[in-house]
């Protein structure tokens, strides 16, 4: 294959005479089929003759921001850790785009670069949904610019999330390699056009076929595909005056003028028509938000007007109006004011403050909330605008109720809890605190709470308890470890704690100070020891 790297004075700053890159000229500009700026990139890799992601950290990054130059890491993974995993917003009008169209200007010597990314279309189109998150491409236009010995490049157009067909050849985009079947990131280590970023396979039509013989590519019949390549074709052959903040405006123009045509000025028709929100449909009316492009294309679709006529506003008259209702919905949202119609309020207010009232004389006394439940409100606060009074009045009524409740629980709580103390002061073997306040389900600080006293006396019944087995544990050791002396003395071997244990039940009870104390006792007062 045979690349042209073709070297052309339009586009080029003359104010510098030699460039650090080569100065390739970019294919497309101005034209429907422009090149996208990471397709740019990558043929300039490929004239370079190193991969894409080398040339971006090597070159390009570090004059987007120093802290991203090269430091020797592994290819894997550092693209997206500079791009934060957004390598498409390269081809569109934010920050990153912006910063590489620069870096790549002062390195090639070009003026032409932003025409490769749709920074002329920022003040026109909503970022959201914009660009597609994976690459797509026509195997179609590949093998044709082969065999044509053309070079190979991927249009602007492929990287739009709309378009679904290629522009050329109405047929589906790939998103897929036909060798390793896996899809490709926008800019990867190894990107490159006509070629797989992860297998470095083609992408051509043939290397389809060949995986798959019977294959056949069915150009796409679908009208609103069609119509949004045309829309999209209109938009990259429109030239950058076209768009300015009064955007907005126009787009509002001519939805206000179908909305008094054709929906009988409500919202609800025309939000109907489009397939969206009333809400939507009045921000757009409003001018207080820029549609996305799919919007804009079926706003277009819908009312059966051309791409470019929606970019020109259709009266001064009907601008006039969009802001004047501009400025009257910010003042309303400073005020936050909801407006009612007085006659509705005052049935509303009526039917609350009778139901409020009639609430007072319940038994048991119910809570605001519950009122507002009953009316199938989602809180209580409009009761609390219309009757501000009287659910005052209903809500210390509750309280006093809870109140009285919470005492008398607390009543039962605490005659029910001495009766279980006293039931287990009374048993033997006694139970731990911890253990009676286990079974019950509750805290021993909850128990202490009711009855201090109780629990402090089978506290101090547990200790005694457990003092008294104790005792008892080491009295019986003891006289183990006293026959065991007497048995050894008797055989003529002086008995020692050491020549003791081995004899023991339990060799390691030995070590237990209580025990051990009493056994030295012991063989002194024998002198054994």
């Amino acid at each position: 294959m045979n690349e042209s790297y073709s070297i052309n004075s339009a586009g080029i700053n003359q104010s510098q005479h030699v460039s650090r890159l080569y100065s390739i000229q970019p294919i497309g500009c101005g034209l429907l089929h422009v090149e996208s700026l990471i397709s740019y990139v990558s043929r300039l890799a490929t004239a370079h003759c190193v991969p894409t992601g080398l040339l971006v950290i090597k070159e390009i990054a570090p004059l987007i921001n120093p802290k991203y130059g090269f430091s020797g890491e592994s290819c894997g993974g550092v693209l997206n850790r500079i791009f934060a995993n957004e390598t498409s917003a390269l081809n569109g009008f934010g920050n990153w785009a912006f910063g590489t169209v620069n870096a790549v200007e002062k390195l090639t010597c070009r003026t032409d670069i932003s025409q490769l990314t749709l920074l002329n279309w920022k003040k026109v189109i909503f970022n959201r949904k914009l660009l597609k998150q994976q690459r797509a491409w026509c195997s179609f236009c590949f093998k044709e610019s082969l065999d044509n010995s053309q070079s190979l490049y991927e249009p602007l157009s492929w990287s739009l999330e709309v378009l679904k067909l290629c522009p050329a050849h109405k047929t589906p985009l790939s998103n897929i390699c036909p060798h390793c079947e896996k899809g490709n990131r926008p800019l990867s280590w190894y990107s490159k056009p006509g070629f797989c970023s992860k297998c470095r396979g083609w992408l051509g039509i043939d290397a389809y076929t060949y995986k798959v013989p019977n294959l056949k590519f069915k150009a796409g019949e679908d009208d609103e595909q069609l119509h949004c390549i045309k829309c999209v074709n209109d938009l990259l052959c429109m030239p950058p005056d076209s768009f300015s903040v009064k955007t907005k405006v126009s787009i509002a123009s001519h939805l206000d003028h179908f909305l008094e045509s054709l929906s009988r000025g409500k919202d609800s028709h025309l939000a109907q028509l489009l397939g969206t929100s009333v809400t939507q449909v009045r921000k757009w009316r409003k001018g207080q938000i820029t549609p996305t492009l799919a919007s804009l294309i079926n706003i277009c679709y819908k009312l059966q007007i051309d791409f470019p006529t929606l970019f020109e506003p259709i009266c001064g008259e009907i601008i006039g109006k969009i802001y004047e209702s501009e400025k009257k919905h910010k003042e309303s949202s400073e005020k936050s004011v909801s407006y009612r119609p007085i006659k509705k309020a005052t049935q509303k207010q009526k039917l609350v403050t009778s139901i409020l009232e009639t609430a007072l004389l319940e038994n048991p006394p119910p809570s605001v909330d519950d009122i507002a439940a009953r009316l199938k409100y989602r809180n209580s606060s409009p009761l609390y605008v219309f009757a501000p009074e009287i659910c005052k009045r209903v809500t210390q009524r509750h309280k006093i109720f809870l109140k009285e409740q919470q005492g008398k629980f607390k009543e039962q709580q605490g005659k029910f809890i001495r009766e279980v103390l006293e039931r287990f002061l009374g048993e033997y073997p006694p139970k731990s605190l911890e253990n009676i306040a286990s079974e019950l389900g509750v805290k021993p600080r909850t128990l202490r709470s009711y009855e201090r006293s109780l629990c402090k006396q089978i506290s101090n019944n547990y200790s005694r308890f457990r003092t008294q087995k104790k005792d008892e544990k080491v009295e019986v050791l003891f006289e183990e470890m006293k026959q065991i002396a007497q048995s050894l003395y008797g055989k003529g071997i002086i008995p020692t704690p050491s020549r003791i244990s081995p004899h023991m039940s339990s060799p390691g009870s030995i070590l237990r100070l209580e025990s051990r104390k009493k056994l030295e006792q012991f063989l002194q007062e024998n002198e054994w020891f």
